[in-house]
C-alpha cells in the first residue's frame, strides 16, 4: 500500500519490485527534492546502496546507474563551464533556433547554405565545420536562426568539444537531421542520448531527459517549403502592430493561443492599465476592424491597433 501512495504522488519513475525499504522511498523523495546536480547524484547513489538486490530489482538498478551515469555527465558540463567563466550555448536571435545535425559529409553544410543565401564552408573532406555555423533563415517577415553543429561520430558525446556542442542543442527550439541515409539517424541518437538529449514532438523535460522536436531531410531534396515546414513546427504566430494607419513590418512573435493581453504586455508595460480596447484586422477578426478585449485570441498574421484610455 505505502508503494502505491509514492506512485500516484509521482516519487516512483516505474513500478518498483516488491521489499522496496522505507530508507530508498526515503531517499527517492529527496532526490526530487534535491536542487542542485551533485545533490541528487548524492541522493541516486543512496538510492542504488538501498534499492532490492535480487533479480525482480535487476531493471531498477541498472536504471539508476544509467540515472548516475547521466547526472556525471551533466555536472562535469556545469563544472567546465564554470571553471572557463564562458556560456557554450549561442544566444537566440530571430523567432526560433534551429539546430542541424548530422555525420561527416551529409550536407548540412548545403542545406543551410541554400536555405540562409549566405555561403557556409563545404568541401569534400569531412569535418569541415570545426564550430557552430549561424546563418539566419528567411521566412515572409520573420527571421529563423540556423545554427550547424559538427559532425556528429561514434564517442562523440564523451568528448570535451562534444559536450560544448551538446549544450547548444540541450538550449535550442528544434533540431533537423540532414541525413545520408536513414541509417544516420541511429548513430545521432544514440549521442544525444547519452547527453541526455532525445528527439520527441514537442520540447519538454521527460525524466532527466530534455526532449527536442524535430524533422529529417536529405539535403538533395531541399526546396523551398522548408523554411514555411520549420516555422509551422514551433507553434507560433505572427501579429503586427498599426498606429495611425502604419503597420509595423517586423511581427511581434507569439505563442500559439496567445491572447490580446499577452501582445499588449509585449508592446509595453503600461498597456493593461491604460487600455481600453483593440481594433482586429486579420484571420481571427470577425470583421476587419473588429473591436475587441484582452481575452480575444489571436492568430497567425492578425493586425492589432491599441487604444488606450
Amino acid at each position: 500500500m505505502r508503494v502505491r501512495k509514492f506512485i500516484k504522488k509521482g516519487f516512483l519513475s516505474l513500478i518498483m519490485p516488491t521489499n522496496v525499504t522505507f530508507h530508498y522511498l526515503q531517499a527517492e523523495r529527496e532526490f526530487h527534492e534535491a536542487e542542485t546536480t551533485q545533490q541528487k547524484i548524492k541522493c541516486l547513489k543512496k538510492m542504488l546502496a538501498t534499492a532490492p538486490t535480487h533479480k525482480g530489482a535487476e531493471r531498477l538498478r541498472a536504471d539508476l546507474k544509467g540515472r548516475i551515469a547521466r547526472f556525471k555527465y551533466k555536472g562535469e558540463i556545469e563544472k567546465k563551464t564554470s571553471k572557463s567563466g564562458r556560456q557554450t550555448s549561442i544566444p537566440k536571435e530571430g523567432a526560433a533556433q534551429i539546430v542541424f545535425l548530422g555525420i561527416p559529409n551529409s550536407g548540412k553544410s548545403t542545406l543551410l547554405s541554400k536555405l540562409s543565401g549566405k555561403k557556409v564552408p563545404v568541401a569534400e573532406y569531412e569535418f569541415t565545420t570545426k564550430k557552430p555555423e549561424v546563418r539566419m533563415i528567411p521566412y515572409e517577415n520573420v527571421w529563423l536562426q540556423g545554427v550547424e553543429i559538427p559532425a556528429i561520430y561514434a564517442g562523440f558525446a564523451d568528448t570535451k568539444h562534444g559536450r560544448q556542442m551538446f549544450s547548444t542543442v540541450r538550449n535550442s527550439d528544434y533540431v533537423v537531421l540532414v541525413l545520408k541515409n536513414k541509417s544516420d539517424r541511429k548513430l545521432i541518437e544514440k549521442e544525444l542520448k547519452l547527453a541526455g538529449l532525445k528527439l520527441g514532438r514537442k520540447k519538454e523535460r521527460k525524466g532527466l531527459d530534455q526532449v527536442l522536436p524535430f524533422t529529417e531531410v536529405e539535403w538533395h531534396e531541399f526546396d523551398k517549403d522548408l523554411a514555411k515546414k520549420f516555422w509551422k513546427a514551433q507553434k507560433k504566430i505572427r501579429v503586427q502592430t498599426r498606429s495611425r494607419g502604419r503597420i509595423a513590418k517586423k511581427p511581434i512573435i507569439l505563442p500559439a493561443g496567445a491572447t490580446v493581453e499577452t501582445a499588449a504586455k509585449i508592446i509595453h508595460k503600461d498597456f493593461l492599465e491604460k487600455f481600453r480596447y483593440t481594433k482586429i484586422w486579420g484571420p481571427s477578426a470577425k470583421f476587419q476592424g473588429q473591436q475587441v478585449g484582452l481575452d480575444h485570441k489571436l492568430k497567425d498574421e492578425d493586425v492589432i491597433e491599441v487604444f488606450l484610455k
